[in-house]
């Protein structure tokens, strides 16, 4: 008649914390192999080579990470407000209990990825000056030697090389290969452009390439490639792809050409024109020389049949005949002069012979010692004097000095660390300490007896009486 009681559930099993992220980890690894999550990236760092981000949209984040070998394979900086496609697998990050994605690819949105990451590196380059017009280096009129950097398989050499030998031949032409596209590329191109430049030598040097896909252009839009190029010490041409085709490699090297054989026809003018033109200008500066030629000489025959010159062969003459009579008195003047010194040395010798030199010299020596004598008898009466006034100065001073009164017996007493001295008895208290300088030494004392007033008599007169 009552029912039967049904039984109750049995508890789950409880999980560990790491029990349960490791099977929840497991299960989206396993479902969420491949998805694609768009989002506006709201951070980006790179740590240790690899990227975390952060994607966000309007009401939510997702966390993600993209290890070193993905990163390296985006053409594109990821950068903060960048609206991107990531594909990769969920997963969970145990240590942290977070839900995160591992990208292996990121994809703009609206935008190749190539097209983008030439933006961002166009930007940034134009912002350091490696675009600016005034690094652009001249290219030489008439290079002798040229580096060309390109491939040696493909019909871009071939087309330089006949354009080169068709315009100026014997030119001395060096070609480093390299490849032109694909991975290592690059990596070529940066090195060829840094031996070339070490080597030295070379006027001029292009970096050649024919048409292709953007895919294939890409060494040209490789922030190594564009920062080769503003280092090397050569000036460069850059004929990379068609016309339309403008890659950073044109806008980092001094000079664009629209093609490969356009960069050769850049690098070096006709070899007929530069005769042409230098047979016209031979003929211009010889006809200017012999219109100049004459316009001097005739300047120069009217000026040999003017009047100021012919007068001055006249003043001419009259200033050699001048010269020559001043030359002719000077030489008199002094033919006589060595005469007339000689007769003024004899007459000076003459006189100093006649003075009497040993008779002199005996009287001013006696004159000299009896001045000495004199000096020193009045330097001796005047120490001597000094000496005796400053003796009784001495003996006054020490009449009057302090020590010597307390010589005679008497001493002074002042207060401890005081330096006036005591000259009342009621100046000091029973119980205070004093010091008593007597002539030779200082010795210290305690009041023990207050200070009486004694009335004027005998010194020690009381003191006598009372003993």
């Amino acid at each position: 008649m009552y029912p039967r009681p049904v039984p109750a559930a049995a508890p789950p099993r409880p999980y560990t914390v790491t029990e349960l992220l490791a099977e929840v980890g497991s299960v989206m690894r396993t479902t969420w192999r491949d998805v694609a999550v768009v989002g506006e990236v709201a951070r980006f760092d790179e740590r240790g080579g690899h990227g975390y981000f952060v994607l966000k949209d309007k009401t939510a984040s997702l966390s993600g990470i993209i290890f070193a070998t993905e990163l390296r394979r985006v053409p594109f900086r990821i950068e903060p407000g960048l609206e991107v496609v990531v594909r990769g697998s969920l997963d969970l990050y145990a240590p942290q209990g977070r839900f995160q994605i591992k990208a292996f690819a990121v994809e703009p949105v609206g935008r190749g990825a190539l097209q983008l990451a030439f933006e961002q590196l166009k930007a940034r380059l134009e912002a350091e000056g490696l675009f600016a017009p005034e690094r652009k280096r001249p290219i030489p009129k008439l290079p002798r030697r040229i580096a060309v950097v390109t491939s040696p398989t493909g019909a871009v050499l071939r087309d330089i090389l006949h354009v080169l030998s068709r315009r100026f031949d014997g030119l001395a032409v060096t070609v480093y290969p390299v490849r032109v596209q694909g991975e290592l590329a690059a990596a070529e191109i940066v090195s060829a452009l840094a031996h070339l430049g070490r080597r030295g030598g070379f006027d001029v040097l292009i970096l050649a390439r024919g048409g292709g896909s953007p895919e294939d252009l890409a060494p040209f839009n490789d922030e190594r490639v564009a920062r080769a190029l503003a280092r090397s010490p050569i000036p460069t041409i850059s004929g990379v792809g068609h016309e339309t085709d403008v890659k950073i490699a044109d806008l980092v090297a001094d000079l664009r050409a629209p093609t490969p054989s356009a960069a050769a026809e850049l690098v070096v003018a006709c070899k007929e024109d530069v005769l042409r033109r230098l047979s016209a200008g031979r003929g211009r500066v010889l006809r200017a020389m012999r219109a100049r030629l004459g316009l001097e000489r005739a300047h120069l025959t009217a000026r040999v049949r003017a009047e100021a010159l012919v007068g001055f062969r006249r003043r001419l003459a009259r200033r050699r005949e001048a010269v020559a009579q001043s030359r002719d008195a000077l030489v008199t003047f002094l033919r006589r002069r060595p005469a007339e010194y000689a007769a003024r040395i004899g007459a000076a010798r003459e006189s100093l012979e006649d003075f009497v030199h040993t008779a002199e010299l005996p009287r001013r020596r006696d004159r000299v010692a009896g001045l000495r004598a004199l000096l020193e008898q009045k330097t001796c009466r005047q120490l001597d004097r000094r000496r005796a006034s400053l003796e009784g100065c001495a003996s006054r001073l020490q009449a009057l000095s302090p020590l010597a009164v307390l010589a005679r017996g008497y001493a002074v007493a002042f207060r401890e660390k005081r330096r006036a001295p005591l000259t009342s008895a009621a100046e000091v208290a029973v119980g205070d300490r004093i010091r008593i300088r007597l002539h030779q030494g200082e010795i210290g004392a305690i009041v023990r007896e207050g200070g009486r007033k004694l009335d004027p008599g005998p010194l020690f007169a009381d003191r006598e009486e009372g003993e």
